[in-house]
Order: structure tokens, then C-alpha cells, then sequence
């Protein structure tokens, strides 16, 4: 008996440290890098991008961008209405974004169609137009509507040799971001899976599939993949799509213990490819509208201290905290304690549940400690108190 109990409670820490799912824990990487005034999210550089693919990923995933934000400040929904968009493809993806913040007004469903030639097509070339259709669609276009079939008709015959489409203008091949724009932007207008167009697109994307499952060896093209394969009521983890590995594990290998998607196998983590993949993960299909899911509080959580605030130390002093259902767990390397201002945590025990200082740690009389607790996604939480110790 003596030997099971330590399993037995080793199998518990275990299933207690263990981790959500790869869109949960990606989702709380995306939390983390919202700024907490403008509720945009990522760096400055990226942000217009950025931001629009965020509120994107969190409607599919049934959370409303209108729920997050960061403290006090804007929303993520505030934040994709502030959005620029200065040119025509900016017009056409921000509407994708806008829906699933839920701004869709009569302003921007006109805006979009002015961009649609007397041919259907949106200026730029096959890209542009399977965007059009997509933005067509969130400004709530039925797809019966004049304008969606145009834009589908003209898609169609931009298609090149190969069944597929290309992101460049003038390309003679098709590729694997393109293609799964064109079969998104199809099923969104409602083209049945048996149209021989899409049956065409289907197999370009299928022999577009790298050995082990991947797109393009990188995380976006694997996720847009995912979405284009989903489009069309399949599962890329089963069939011709998981042969020999599946674009849904190819996509998970990238994603790192913070929650963090990397662009590629020896590459960094970004905004755009978690926000991509965790679109790719929560099963949404374009364009998504917002969700009715809590959204819940990510970062780390103090659940318990002791001894309380103003209390006189008597033994070791504790403190238990945890990270949200789901979340990448709180990450002890990255958890501080200081005592009357002086950093205290080489000599403190850090797990990812509890801290324990021992008396003799604590400076005599009394103390004001700060507790930073963080999570691997980057949320901190700060906790403040003063005890009373003996030394």
C-alpha cells in the first residue's frame, strides 16, 4: 500500500497539470496579447491583421469578441470596429471579421458591393474574388443572391488547368492557400460537394497534401487546409486526408506549451498562425458569426492564503492558485514572490498549484509581500498582502 499511494498521487498531479485542447490553449495565447486599452490584439505591425483573424478565431470557436477584453479597457469587437481598411481586399476581409464581431451594418454591405465588377469578379484576380464571395456572405447575402452567383461564376472560371486556384496573379499552378480559398468561398456560396468544379478543387488540394499530412510545411496553409476539407463535411483526420498522417496532427506538432502556433516546424510562434489554427481547431466554417459561449477569465486565479492578511506567520506560509479550465497552466519559472520589495523566490517552493515559504525565509516583523502568478500563455495575476513574522 505504501508503494501505490505516491502513484496514486502522482497520477493525480499529473491529470491535474494536464493541459486543454490545442484551440483552448491557443485561444488563451490570443487572450494574452490583447492589449488591454484598444482590445486589439498583437504587435503594432500586424494589428490590422492580426485583430480581424482573432475575432474570427474566437467567433468560431462559439466565444462573442464582444466578451473579450482585458481588464477594463475596449473590447475585441471595439477593437475590429476600429479597424482601417483603405483598400478593396482590406474592404473584403475586414467584413469577414466585422461578422464575426457581429458590426455588420448597411455601410459596409455597401461597401463591398462596390467592389464587384459588372462581371462578378473583384478586382485582383481569383483570391479577391473567392474573398468577395466570402464578404458577400457575411454581409448576409443569400447565396441565391445575383451578386454571390456572379461572383461564383466568375471564380469558376478563374481556375487554373490543375482544378485549383493560386494566391499569385498569373501563376500557371495552383497552390494549397489558394485552392482552399476557392472551395471555402464555393461552400459558402452553397455549391453542392458533387459539383464537378468542387470535385476538381478537392482532388488539387488533396495532391497539394505534403507525406506526413501537412500544407506547404507551415502552419497557415495546413490550417486553411483544415477549414476547406471541413467545408465540405469532411474530417482531415480520417480518410485519403490521414494517409499517413493527418493535417490536423501536422498542425498540432506546431503548437507550443505557451499555446502558440509556429509558422513552421523551426519556426516562432505569431498571432496569425495561433489565430489560423485555432479557427482550423474550433470547427467554424466561413463566415463565421459571433458565439454564445462564456468566455472565461484566463488568467491565473489566488483561490487561498495562508495565513490571511495581517495575520502573524506560525508556520509556513502558503498560497494556492489555479489557471482557468483549458488554459496552458501556471508556469512556476515564471512566478515571483518578493518580500518588502526584495525578490524571495530562489528560496521559495514553486509548483504549478501552490507556493510555500518557510518562516525563516521572511524577514522579522512585518512583511508586504507581491505575488505575481503567471500562466505559460503570458497572463499574470498579482496578488498583495502583509503578514507579521517572527523570523
Amino acid at each position: 500500500m505504501r508503494r501505490v499511494v505516491p502513484a496514486l498521487v502522482t497520477l493525480l498531479v499529473a491529470a491535474a497539470a494536464a493541459t486543454g485542447s490545442p484551440m483552448e490553449r491557443a485561444l488563451d495565447y490570443l487572450s494574452a496579447r490583447q492589449d488591454a486599452a484598444t482590445g486589439a490584439v498583437g504587435p503594432e505591425a500586424g494589428r490590422v491583421a492580426d485583430t480581424s483573424w482573432t475575432a474570427i478565431a474566437v467567433a468560431g470557436a462559439r466565444e462573442a469578441p464582444v466578451n473579450w477584453r482585458r481588464g477594463g479597457g475596449a473590447t475585441l469587437a471595439a477593437a475590429v470596429g476600429a479597424l482601417p481598411a483603405d483598400a478593396g481586399g482590406d474592404i473584403l476581409r475586414l467584413a469577414v471579421a466585422r461578422r464575426a464581431a457581429g458590426l455588420v451594418d448597411p455601410e459596409l454591405s455597401a461597401r463591398v458591393a462596390a467592389q464587384q465588377s459588372a462581371d462578378g469578379a473583384f478586382a485582383g484576380g481569383a483570391i479577391p474574388t473567392a474573398w468577395g464571395v466570402l464578404a458577400l456572405r457575411a454581409v448576409g447575402r443569400a447565396p441565391d443572391d445575383p451578386a454571390v452567383g456572379a461572383a461564383v461564376a466568375a471564380l469558376v472560371r478563374q481556375r487554373l488547368p490543375d482544378g485549383g486556384w493560386a494566391v499569385s496573379q498569373g501563376a500557371t499552378t495552383s497552390d494549397a492557400v489558394g485552392t482552399a480559398t476557392g472551395i471555402q468561398a464555393l461552400r459558402a456560396a452553397r455549391v453542392p460537394v458533387t459539383d464537378p468544379v468542387l470535385q476538381q478543387a478537392r482532388a488539387r488540394l488533396l495532391a497539394l497534401r505534403d507525406p506526413d499530412g501537412a500544407f506547404a510545411r507551415s502552419a497557415v496553409p495546413t490550417a486553411w487546409a483544415i477549414l476547406a476539407i471541413r467545408s465540405m463535411g469532411e474530417r482531415p483526420d480520417r480518410g485519403a486526408w490521414a494517409r499517413g498522417g493527418s493535417p490536423a496532427a501536422a498542425l498540432q506538432r506546431l503548437q507550443d506549451r505557451d499555446g502558440g502556433v509556429r509558422v513552421a516546424p523551426r519556426g516562432r510562434a505569431s498571432v496569425f498562425s495561433t489565430a489560423m489554427a485555432a479557427l482550423a481547431w474550433s470547427r467554424g466554417v466561413l463566415p463565421v458569426a459571433p458565439g454564445t459561449a462564456r468566455t472565461p477569465y484566463r488568467a491565473p486565479r489566488v483561490v487561498r492564503r495562508t495565513p490571511a492578511s495581517g495575520d502573524l506567520v506560525r508556520g509556513v506560509l502558503s498560497v494556492r492558485y489555479v489557471d482557468e479550465r483549458g488554459g496552458t497552466g501556471v508556469d512556476p519559472a515564471r512566478t515571483t514572490l518578493t518580500a518588502n520589495g526584495r525578490d524571495i523566490t530562489r528560496r521559495v517552493r514553486i509548483t504549478p498549484f501552490t507556493l510555500q515559504v518557510r518562516p525563516q525565509v521572511l524577514p522579522r516583523g512585518p512583511v508586504a509581500l507581491v505575488l505575481r502568478v503567471r500562466d505559460r500563455a503570458g497572463h499574470v495575476t498579482t496578488s498583495q498582502w502583509s503578514v507579521v513574522a517572527s523570523g
